[in-house]
């Protein structure tokens, strides 16, 4: 037997082999005292992403450690790194002949998993999504076991950029499938940007059928084999099912800084950070959300519309509801941590207080007219249940066994048993004076040992004295020791007060864990009256605050904004600086296709994107930035902004382009809203242009009951500009002020077509150098010139077509001649003579 098997073949190390062979690929954290043990490949792991020392178990095997009590900290750690973790608890062993310590595992924490209060780190929801595809179909369940809450989506194989999206906007943690599936799809991209599990089909079986229900069960045996909990259920969302929201893809979601900054990889500078006025970890959950999901249904727009007008006309009372909701607890979570067996003895007395806290919230919405719908007499009957069990003289402890958390008079055995710790020392010594008085023996102690316990001892002179009372219990060398019936019912009480507390209190908080959960269903709809209030309000401040208006809903595919601004862009101007605001008229049918041209730096993505963020806005059932503002509802926002390649996929930033200006024009309707920025720029001047020009005289000529798509088109093409009198065609550009040289960008938004891009002039500001900006000069001017070709730089040599100019007859009597000459047929002679012809031709000129 070689000495690693010698180590590993000891009672503890053998236990430690069994657990680790059920969980082969995660982290073990095996309890040994207090501490918790990772050996073999799991301790070298886990002390590099610790930053912990590696050591050896009997010198043999590889070994590190963590203290119990910072088992959170470096879970945190191992989690960020994309690794499981197993908790493996030492529990009480039943057989008192045995030393070796039962052990169980109590817990699987994995990325997508968590919902511990210590890990769960900010308002972000933290997705897990399992993926399983069959036949024609993919399906993705995202799930987030801290908000227990489900969205299932399905799709066809070929609908990538869907499922791209979906994961954009639910970003999974970690991604499950099972090992047959990621062997099939491996070439399938999605799969390559999330930690994935692997699922062990010996464990979870793999749907025969591959119905959505039996899907939904994987998921659900997951959750259960990693909590350790049956039943766990969890709330399924379909509010954001496929037609009942404005759909955007992910580029437009990543285009727009929706939610992400894509330069900084922050919520800084995007739409979410200007509407955040949220105070509470669901509100903030739930504006992220409303902005990636924005409405279709006009009356859900205007109900938005009421609330933030009825909360705007009323501050003071807006920022009383504003502190309340400030103290309440993210009650969505809470309740997660109730169903997987997480909640701690303070979370019952932040239960009490949010429906304190939904009481007074809903007098003062009573006055405003908000509909506050809440069931307050099942709360109260959960409030009286739990006030008649709950310590209301100090707060109730962080963790069970740290203190005390049920009232004093619950229960008559707990009141003796913590009366038996708290005073037992007490009563010992005045049964002590007690006994010296009754016996007459002044030097009397009552003494304790774990062996024999409390016990009163005499010498043999004295022992032959003892009163009848006392009760003999060992016999020493020199010595008796006594007891007494009254001191063994205080060592009773004494010694198992531990015990009779904790399983009191053990009992009776599984009884209110199961109390709390039965009013699951009236707890989870006070959790989302909160978020939606705070979302409310959040949208009545932005109204205050940007000085936005109510917008109007348009009936005939219109989109009108006067003075309109970039919510975000206005934000974030520095102290000084005005935003130029501008206007705009779409339709679907004499004005719908745009043309904008103008140059680099004069604003035409700023001016696109604040029509796109106001058109979000307002299906948000927001107010918006501009003066006035009339907006038909849009099914689909596109937007072709910016350029990126795809390298690891062998795609360049013109395949790439294109591939997103095929995806825009195969799903559009004559409902949606198209936004391209310099759309064919990836390749040459020619091809790009005529694959604008293409674009959008297919545009133009689509109409579904005389409408077409409404389409804001940027371009440096200025011929574009002439298919201005198409159908639905106009030109729009961006002013410029060019005055000694020097050019001023206006920003503003005209009717008609830019005289020129002013690039060179931009290269200038950007620092080229100035025989580059000058030469750059020349062969622009040469192409506006409309010459045959550009002259390349060096030594001055006329030649014939350097010496014609382009207007000159002479020239079309050259080209004539050329064009009648067969160069394989021509003789010497006759070659001579036509270089004597052309000279003449030149001479003349």
């Amino acid at each position: 037997m070689s000495k690693d098997t010698e180590a590993m073949n000891t009672p503890a190390m053998r236990q430690y082999s069994e657990f680790k062979s059920q969980y082969p690929n995660s982290i073990l954290f095996f309890r040994m005292g207090d501490f918790y043990e990772m050996f073999n490949e799991d301790a070298i792991i886990a002390s590099k992403v610790l930053d912990i020392a590696l050591t050896k178990r009997q010198n043999q095997i590889p070994m590190c450690g963590i203290p119990y009590h910072a088992r959170d900290n470096y879970l945190s750690r191992l989690i960020n790194s994309g690794h499981t973790v197993v908790i493996c608890e030492q529990i009480k062993n039943d057989d008192p002949n045995t030393k070796l310590l039962s052990r169980e595992v109590v817990r699987v924490i994995s990325p997508g998993t968590i919902v511990e209060e210590n890990l769960v780190k900010g308002f972000e929801n933290n997705y897990l999504c399992l993926f399983f595809a069959e036949n024609d179909r993919i399906h993705l369940i995202f799930a987030d076991a801290s908000t227990s809450e489900l969205i299932p989506y399905s799709f066809y194989k070929n609908e990538k950029e869907k499922i791209q999206t979906q994961l954009k906007k639910f970003p999974p943690k970690e991604f499950l499938l099972f090992k047959e599936q990621a062997l099939k799809w491996a070439n399938l991209e999605i799969l390559e940007f999330f930690p994935i599990t692997i699922l062990d089909s010996n464990l979870i079986s793999i749907p025969k059928e591959g119905t959505l229900g039996e899907i939904k069960e994987v998921l659900k045996t997951f959750l259960e084999r990693n909590f350790k909990e049956k039943n766990f259920i969890l709330n399924e969302n379909l509010e954001f099912s496929d037609g009942k929201f404005l759909e955007m893809d992910s580029n437009t979601v990543e285009s727009l800084d929706l939610v992400e900054n894509q330069s900084s990889g922050t919520k800084e500078k995007t739409l979410f950070s200007v509407l955040n006025f949220c105070v509470t970890a669901g509100g903030k959950r739930l504006l992220q959300k409303k902005i990636l999901f924005p409405l279709l249904s006009e009356a859900k727009i205007l109900n938005v519309q009421e609330k933030i007008e009825l909360l705007s006309n009323n501050v003071k009372t807006r920022m009383n509801i504003t502190e309340i909701l400030a103290e309440t607890s993210d009650l969505e979570r809470l309740l997660s941590r109730f169903r997987a067996k997480r909640a701690l003895p303070r979370d019952f007395k932040t239960v009490l207080d949010c429906i304190e806290l939904a009481k007074k919230l809903q007098i003062l919405l009573k006055d405003l007219s908000y509909l506050f719908d809440l069931s307050i007499s099942e709360l109260d009957i959960l409030k009286e249940y739990l006030e008649f069990r709950l310590s209301t003289e100090t707060l109730p402890p962080i963790l069970g066994g740290d203190g005390q958390f049920l009232k004093n008079g619950f229960s008559e055995e707990l009141d003796k048993a913590r009366e038996a710790k708290s005073k037992g020392k007490d009563w010992i010594i005045e049964l002590e004076e007690k006994e010296k008085i009754r016996s007459g023996f002044g030097t009397l102690k009552i003494k304790y040992n774990k062996v024999v316990g409390f016990y009163i001892e005499l010498s043999r002179k004295e022992a032959a004295n003892a009163p009848k009372h006392f009760l003999k219990k060992q016999t020493l060398v020199t010595t008796e020791r006594f007891t007494l019936k009254e001191l063994e019912d205080i060592e009773r009480l004494i010694l198992s007060a531990d015990d009779t507390i904790q399983r009191i209190e053990l009992l009776e908080f599984e009884k209110m864990r199961e109390e709390v959960l039965s009013h699951f269903q009236v707890l989870t709809k006070l959790a989302t009256n909160f978020s939606e209030l705070d979302y409310h309000i959040s949208l009545a401040r932005c109204k205050d605050e940007y000085n936005w208006i109510l917008p109007k809903i348009g009936k005939n595919n219109e989109l009108i904004l006067t003075d309109s601004r970039h919510p975000v862009v206005e934000k974030y101007l520095k102290l000084g600086d005005v935003f130029v605001k501008n206007s705009i008229q779409l339709d679907g049918n004499t004005n719908s296709i745009a043309i904008l041209t103008g140059p680099n730096m004069a604003g035409k993505s700023t001016f696109m994107r604040q029509i796109a963020l106001n058109q979000i806005l307002f299906q948000m059932g927001s107010y918006v930035a501009a003066k006035e503002a009339r907006f038909s509802i849009v099914d689909k926002l596109f937007t072709r902004i910016g350029a990126g390649d795809n390298l690891t996929a062998g795609e360049s930033t013109f395949f790439v382009e294109m591939k997103e200006a095929s995806y825009i024009l195969n799903n559009r309707t004559e409902q949606s809203l198209i936004l391209f920025d310099e759309l064919g720029r990836g390749t040459s001047t020619y091809d790009g242009l005529s694959l604008a020009w293409g674009i959008i005289e297919y545009l133009s000529s689509l109409t579904i009951d005389s409408k077409r798509t409404k389409t804001i088109f940027a371009t440096h093409y200025h011929e574009l500009t002439e298919l201005e009198k198409e159908n639905g065609v106009f030109n729009l550009f961006m002013d410029t002020l060019e005055k000694e040289g020097e050019v001023t960008f206006l920003r503003k938004v005209k009717q008609g077509k830019a005289k020129k891009s002013f690039g060179i002039y931009v290269a200038k500001l950007a620092g080229i150098p100035k025989e580059i900006i000058d030469r750059a000069g020349e062969i622009l001017s040469s192409l506006e010139n409309n010459k045959k070709e550009i002259i390349a730089k060096r030594k001055k040599e006329e030649t014939l077509f350097s010496i014609i100019e382009p207007s000159s007859p002479n020239l079309k009597k050259i080209t004539d001649l050329l064009d009648r000459i067969d160069p394989n047929e021509i003789s010497p002679k006759r070659a001579h003579e036509l270089i004597y012809e052309l000279k003449s031709f030149t001479a003349k000129q």
